[in-house]
């Protein structure tokens, strides 16, 4: 019962320290090489794109755009383009979580202005959570279904 006892003591401390020791390397490792993988920020740091995948019919494909909330206030709108084509808002932000909500905005052909959906036809859910790292630029994607369902993808912008 004695000679294990300082077996079991070695081997334990062994795997502590190799433990330790490998996760310092590989932790260096990693940060190598996001940093050649990763676009750093010049103009912006959140980039938001928005499209809708479920127009079949060229007739119903609608003039668009969304209006940007982020942290409930509002920052801007995307680019104007059919539903079916991706519209873009892009700002900097502070590195910190954030909460993106989106509106969305249509084409009246017989007023030729843009009127916002009511709540009912609004893209499902209408929101994003998302972490902005320092050093990172965040893409919001959201693509919107013929359900009306929205997927969003939260991703980095890589070069």
């Amino acid at each position: 019962m004695n000679l294990r006892t300082p077996w079991v003591a070695a081997f334990l401390a062994f795997a502590c320290i190799w433990g330790c020791v490998g996760q310092r390397e590989i932790s260096r490792d990693d940060e190598g090489r996001d940093s050649g993988r990763y676009r750093t920020p010049e103009k912006y740091n959140f980039r938001f794109i928005g499209y809708d995948d479920g127009i079949e019919n060229p007739a119903n494909d609608r003039r668009s755009y969304y209006r940007i909330y982020i942290d409930k206030a509002e920052e801007g709108r995307t680019t104007i383009g059919l539903e079916s084509q991706e519209k873009v808002f892009e700002t900097t932000l502070a590195p910190n979580r954030h909460l993106v909500t989106i509106e969305k905005w249509v084409l009246d052909q017989k007023s030729g202005r843009y009127i916002k959906l009511n709540n009912i036809d609004q893209p499902k859910p209408n929101y994003v959570y998302f972490d902005l790292p320092e050093n990172r630029i965040v893409i919001v994607e959201k693509r919107t279904g013929a359900n009306g369902e929205a997927e969003y993808r939260v991703d980095y912008e890589r070069h």
